[in-house]
C-alpha cells in the first residue's frame, strides 16, 4: 500500500508540471480529482509520512536518470550548467567493504587544488571544528558531504600508499572540461589572479611520448552552455586552434569516463570533427513517445581547418550518452577512412568485456509552472539514433556487435598497471 501511494502521489506531481493550476481540484476530471484527494490525504494522515516525499515518490516511478528536482536544487542545477558549479569537485562510489573511495575528481574544484586524486579510500572526515576524524560509511559521508556548507572549512583523511590528510572549503568554482597534450607541453584550464578561466600550462610526462604530428585531448564533460570559457564547448575550440596553429593532423579524444551532458554541445563539438560538407547535416535523431522526431544538426563545419589524417576515440564503460552520440556520427560520416575507436576492458556482470556505456536515451527537464513552488523535473522523453546507420546503442553500447563499424573499433589488450588504451592508440 505505501508503494502504491508513493507512485500515485508521483502522478500527482508529474501531472502538475504540465497542466497549470492543477492543484486547484478539477471536478471535470474525476482521476485528477481523485489523485489529489490521494495526496491530501496522505500528507494529512499518513503514519509514516516522510518530508521529502515528493522526492521519494519520484524515486518509486522514475528510471535511473530522471530527478525532481527541488527549486533549491534546480537553482544549482542551472547554476552548473554554465559551468560554475557550487561544492566540493568529488564524486565518491562505495567499496565492498560498506566505505567511499574519490570516484572522480573535477578540474579546477576545491578537491582538485587541494590535491585530492582518484582512487583513495575516504577513511575520515572532520567538520564543524571536531578535534578527530570521524569514520563513515558511503551512505552516511555522502549525506555529510551534503550538509556541508557554502564557505565551510573541512579535512579529509584518504588512504592511497599511505593516509594523507586534505584541507578542503566548499565554494562555487569554475569547472576544466578539456584538456590538451602535444610535445611541446601539456595545458589546461585554470583560474588567473582574476579568478578568471585561462589556458595555462601544466606538468605531464605525455608530451614526452606524443609524435610531433599527434595532440591529446582529455575531455571530461558535455557540460558548461555558457559561450565563453565556462562552458566545455569554448574550451575545445580554443584548443583546436592551438592543433591547428601547431600543425598536428592526427588527434587523440580521449572520452574514457565522459558521461555525457547536453546535446547542444555535442553539435558543437563535432563541427570540428566530421569532414561531410552540407547544409543542415544531421548528427543524431531523437524520436519522442509520439513518433515526432528532432534532429540535432550540424550548424557549422570547421573540419577542412585541420587536414585530418587520424582521430581516434578512447572510451570505456563510462563514456555515454552525448560522447556516444558524437562517437556514432563520426563513424557514420567518415568517409575519409581517419575515424577510429578504442575501447578499454571492464568487467562487467562476471565477465570482462569491451564496450561503451550504452545510453541512447534524451532526458528533458522541465521547470514547474508555478514559480511559487518552483523546482523542476528531468524526464526520459526520446530515444537517440545514430544520423546514416540509425543505431541505436541504448543498453548495448558501442562494441565490435557493430558489424558495419568492426574494423573501425579496437579492443585494446590489457596490460597490467599501464594506460594499455593510450598504448594501443599510439600503435596506430
Amino acid at each position: 500500500m505505501k508503494k502504491i501511494l508513493a507512485v500515485i502521489g508521483v502522478l500527482v506531481f508529474g501531472v502538475g508540471m504540465f497542466f497549470a493550476g492543477f492543484f486547484c481540484r478539477s471536478y471535470q476530471d474525476t482521476d485528477l480529482a481523485s489523485l489529489q484527494f490521494i495526496l491530501e490525504q496522505y500528507k494529512k494522515h499518513y503514519l509514516e509520512e516522510d518530508e521529502n516525499y515528493l522526492q521519494i515518490m519520484a524515486d518509486s516511478l522514475l528510471d535511473e536518470y530522471s530527478k525532481y528536482y527541488t527549486a533549491e536544487e534546480y537553482e544549482t542545477i542551472k547554476k552548473s550548467s554554465q559551468g560554475v558549479r557550487a561544492g566540493v569537485g568529488i564524486t565518491i562510489a562505495p567499496l565492498a567493504n560498506g566505505n567511499a573511495y574519490v570516484y572522480n575528481v573535477l578540474g579546477n574544484s576545491p578537491a582538485e587544488h587541494a590535491g585530492i586524486e582518484i582512487g583513495g579510500e575516504i577513511v575520515g572526515i572532520k567538520t564543524d571544528g571536531k578535534q578527530d576524524f570521524e569514520s563513515l560509511n558511503f551512505k552516511d559521508l555522502s549525506s555529510r558531504l551534503s550538509q556541508i556548507s557554502a564557505d565551510e572549512k573541512f579535512s579529509l583523511k584518504i588512504a592511497y600508499d599511505s593516509e594523507k590528510v586534505f584541507d578542503i572549503t566548499k565554494r562555487e568554482y569554475n569547472e576544466t572540461f578539456v584538456y590538451y597534450v602535444d610535445e611541446n607541453g601539456a595545458y589546461r584550464f585554470m583560474d588567473d589572479a582574476q579568478n578568471k578561466l585561462k589556458l595555462t600550462e601544466y606538468e605531464s610526462d605525455l608530451s614526452e611520448i606524443l609524435p610531433s604530428d599527434v595532440a591529446y585531448i582529455k575531455y571530461t564533460s558535455f557540460s558548461g552552455l555558457s559561450n565563453d570559457l565556462y562552458g566545455s564547448a569554448k574550451q575545445f575550440e580554443m584548443v583546436m586552434e592551438k592543433f591547428e596553429k601547431d600543425g598536428r593532423n592526427k588527434l587523440i579524444l580521449d572520452l574514457r569516463g565522459n558521461g555525457g551532458g547536453y546535446m547542444s554541445i555535442m553539435q558543437e563539438v563535432a563541427s570540428h570533427l566530421i569532414g561531410t560538407q552540407g547544409s543542415n547535416l544531421c548528427l543524431s535523431k531523437a524520436i519522442y513517445k509520439d513518433g515526432s522526431e528532432e534532429r540535432f544538426n550540424l550548424a557549422k563545419n570547421k573540419y577542412s581547418d585541420y587536414e585530418f589524417t587520424s582521430i581516434v576515440f578512447l572510451a570505456d564503460a563510462d563514456t555515454a550518452s552525448a560522447s556516444e552520440a558524437l562517437i556514432g556520427a563520426c563513424l557514420d560520416y567518415d568517409y575519409f577512412g581517419v575515424v577510429k575507436v578504442v575501447l578499454s576492458r571492464s568487467y562487467l556482470n562476471g565477465e570482462y568485456v569491451y564496450k561503451t556505456y550504452g545510453k541512447g536515451i534524451m532526458q528533458t527537464t522541465i521547470p514547474n509552472a508555478d514559480l511559487a513552488v518552483g523546482g523542476a523535473i528531468k524526464l526520459t522523453t526520446a530515444k537517440i539514433y545514430w544520423p546514416i546507420s540509425n543505431e541505436c546503442i541504448h543498453d548495448v553500447g558501442i562494441t565490435k556487435k557493430l558489424t558495419l563499424y568492426q574494423d573501425k573499433i579496437i579492443e585494446a589488450p590489457y596490460i597490467e598497471n599501464a594506460d594499455y588504451e593510450l598504448i594501443a592508440t599510439l600503435s596506430l
